[in-house]
């Protein structure tokens, strides 16, 4: 491949690494944080949850924008909003202002990651495709690894605001790279901008982690919990009505439309969902419950990040040489049998045991994700590739908020139940390790499926 196609590909990726290093950088600050800012954890998890869930809204937009707009200035806008949201970050006197600043960090993530992947379908040959999207999930799964290490061990030295401060020469860096380098131009083709699609998604959106945060604090039983939950079911009605009517939707789910895409992207979603929410829990049970610091809770998870990380190039060239069928099933059988564990032996799990479970988690997981979405993109062709990575972005980030949601929310339930505070994580964290685990099973399953059909087609 020609170099400045690869240092392209890079100098989005690392902007798409440094949302992702702060999003996971902050899990393991959230104890030092619910005591500074004088907030609860269940509004706290917004910080992530909120992150992802504007992430998801921006990255439904990125099939019109890489149409509309030439890449390197969909990269300039997504610079500009990461070194602003960065500083609001880094200067943030108050939640509110923190939140801001990391709305405005999701904007930058949103735009960087679909436009990385969307310069691997549209740059590099066929033969290769599965080695660059491992080396893509490298990138992105480098941050997960790094994250809590970095972010624990700067809070521990001096405060969680040089997280940020950190992060601002890498952002200016990045932007020369990508001032250089990258030089994809917009397509021909234009279509209208669907701003009632976008709107009937992020209150689907919104309402759906608003109505599973409310479950978790209030209970199923309340008028929030109701009323969310009507919210959320008018408004997917509305989208599913708009998007059958309208020549340009936001989202173009005939994509979909092949049942085997419809299931990778399912089992894409449970990968995310699982990764997020558990690199969000064992923080917190680690802090809680086995009373680490935020650096011993970051450096627990490092040696699995690292590992998965690792694994995300050679997963990429065994789906090149096997296809997708043996991946798929080791990934998430692995994430099956490591979240069986967890929940087995709860109330026995020390700093070593989560390490190496964590471990062989992330091993799993590494395994299969970039391989759902390569598998994906070879069933379509032409301008639907672009599509493609707009909707199976839009759920990876989507994923990660619910995770994070809807595991805060089950810690959450168990706290206001239970007066004993670590006696409640503990079985929120029990009940959070079963959860998934059955979505592991639900992949195994689906991936049987999946490669069971295609044998048929042929």
């Amino acid at each position: 491949m020609a170099r400045h196609t690869q240092l392209a590909i890079l100098a989005v990726g690392l902007l798409s690494f440094t949302g992702i290093l702060v999003e996971t950088s902050l899990n393991v600050t959230y104890y030092t944080l619910t005591k500074q800012l004088g907030v609860s954890l269940s509004v706290l998890q917004w910080l992530t949850s909120g992150y992802l869930l504007m992430v998801t809204i921006v990255m439904s937009t990125t099939a019109y924008l890489i149409q509309r707009f030439a890449a390197q200035r969909l990269f300039q806008f997504a610079v500009a909003a990461s070194l602003v949201g960065t500083t609001l970050c880094a200067i943030a006197p108050s939640f509110p202002i923190l939140l801001l600043g990391r709305l405005c960090q999701a904007v930058a993530t949103g735009i960087a990651t679909p436009l990385m992947f969307y310069l691997i379908m549209a740059l590099i040959p066929h033969r290769q495709l599965g080695q660059y999207m491992g080396l893509a999930s490298m990138i992105i799964s480098l941050a997960p690894a790094l994250g809590p290490t970095y972010g624990g061990w700067l809070t521990a030295l001096w405060s969680w605001r040089l997280i940020f401060v950190m992060i601002i020469p890498v952002v200016l860096v990045v932007f020369w790279l990508g001032q250089k380098f990258i030089h994809l131009p917009a397509k021909s083709q234009q279509r209208r901008f669907d701003w009632p699609g976008l709107l009937f998604l992020a209150v689907a959106l919104v309402s759906l982690s608003e109505g599973v945060e409310s479950t978790g604090t209030l209970g199923w039983y309340t008028l929030t919990t109701w009323a969310w939950a009507t919210i959320f079911i008018a408004a997917v009605v509305l989208l599913v009505n708009h998007a059958r009517r309208t020549a340009s939707p936001l989202l173009n789910f005939k994509v979909l439309a092949d049942p085997a895409v419809a299931m990778w992207a399912i089992v894409f979603f449970c990968l995310q969902f699982a990764n997020i929410g558990l690199s969000f829990l064992l923080p917190q049970f680690t802090q809680n419950v086995l009373q680490s610091s935020a650096l011993t809770a970051g450096l627990m998870l490092l040696p699995g990040s690292i590992l998965g990380g690792l694994m995300s190039p050679v997963a990429g060239s065994v789906y090149d040489k096997i296809g997708p069928r043996w991946p798929l099933l080791v990934s998430n059988g692995a994430i099956l049998l490591s979240c069986l564990l967890l929940w087995g032996f709860t109330g026995l799990l020390t700093g070593t045991i989560i390490t190496l479970l964590y471990m062989f988690f992330r091993f799993g997981f590494n395994f299969g994700f970039g391989n759902t979405m390569s598998d994906a993109s070879t069933r379509v062709s032409g301008p639907l590739k672009g599509d493609l990575s707009s909707i199976f972005n839009t759920l990876q980030q989507y994923a990660g908020s619910m995770g994070t949601s809807v595991l805060a929310a089950i810690l959450a339930a168990n706290e206001r139940l239970m007066p004993d505070k670590k006696a409640a994580i503990t079985q929120g964290s029990q009940q959070s390790f079963f959860l998934i685990a059955m979505l592991g099973l639900l992949g195994i399953v689906l991936t049987i499926l999946i490669t069971k059909h295609r044998k048929a087609r042929r």
